[in-house]
């Protein structure tokens, strides 16, 4: 935590000004955009990194969704499953395509962030299903940096409630960590690489936060174990600002397309 605070330190004193006239006035320098403890919480603590994740992002996310969607087939309801402060949302918020954008995220002052400052509805969420949505509510679902940190039966459940809130032909958009990143995990052994190799899942949990938590995915396990519940529509290797995998899935059997 220590070392953490001190590779941030840089980007606080070099954002300083900025965050306070922010603070005060925040459509400032193409805001709002939330301090630097909450966006610590999602990532990169830097101004810009933040604007470009977001920016480049939500870019990444709309591509994997035009090449997913249906011809013809509105989708006008959208969820960010884990929203944070609107790293993403606050990009996708002002897109057309997107009509009616919803977030949950169980950080209460992530939440109590955006509220207000973005366009969208946005509420707390418990750790746990289920969501307080019902049946059929959605009609795409996107997930950043949130199935990189669940374990199997997280994950499991996790994706049994996104398939009940999302429509008949509804999108799930989600990024995942490869096999490849694990070699940059501290603290994984040779066991841990024999596992991931042998199933392509691996969770490792050094006992930490949620966001020191790392699991990963191969794409033959993605395609086997979310194929239970999902049609898969598209992936691309390191298609989120060239790290994470980037997939999409589509809610029921394949459709027929024009």
């Amino acid at each position: 935590m220590i070392r953490r605070q001190l590779r941030w330190l840089p980007h606080r004193l070099r954002d300083l000004p900025r965050d306070a006239v922010g603070a005060a006035f925040p459509r400032a320098f193409g805001g709002p955009i939330p301090g630097p403890g909450l966006r610590s919480r999602v990532g990169g603590i830097s101004r810009e990194e933040f604007r470009r994740v977001g920016r480049d992002g939500a870019a990444e996310i709309l591509g994997a969704f035009d090449r997913a969607r249906i011809h013809g087939r509105p989708y006008p309801d959208w969820l960010d499953f884990g929203c944070g402060c609107g790293r993403i949302a606050r990009v996708l918020a002002e897109d057309a395509r997107v009509v009616r954008l919803s977030g949950v995220d169980v950080d209460r002052d992530q939440i109590r962030w955006v509220q207000g400052r973005l366009h969208g509805a946005f509420a707390v969420m418990r750790p746990t299903p289920p969501l307080d949505f019902g049946a059929a509510s959605f009609d795409v679902v996107y997930a950043v940096s949130i199935f990189t940190h669940l374990d199997e039966g997280e994950q499991d459940r996790w994706l049994d409630e996104l398939f009940r809130i999302l429509r008949p032909g509804g999108l799930l958009i989600a990024t995942t960590h490869g096999p490849d990143l694990a070699r940059s995990c501290p603290g994984l052994t040779a066991v841990h690489f024999e596992e991931l190799a042998a199933r392509g899942f691996l969770a490792a949990d050094p006992g930490g936060t949620f966001n020191e938590r790392s699991s990963f995915h191969s794409r033959s396990y993605l395609e086997r174990a979310w194929g239970r519940l999902f049609t898969p529509r598209s992936f691309e290797e390191r298609g989120f600002v060239g790290y994470q995998d980037l997939s999409a899935w589509e809610k029921g059997p394949p459709a027929v397309r024009p």
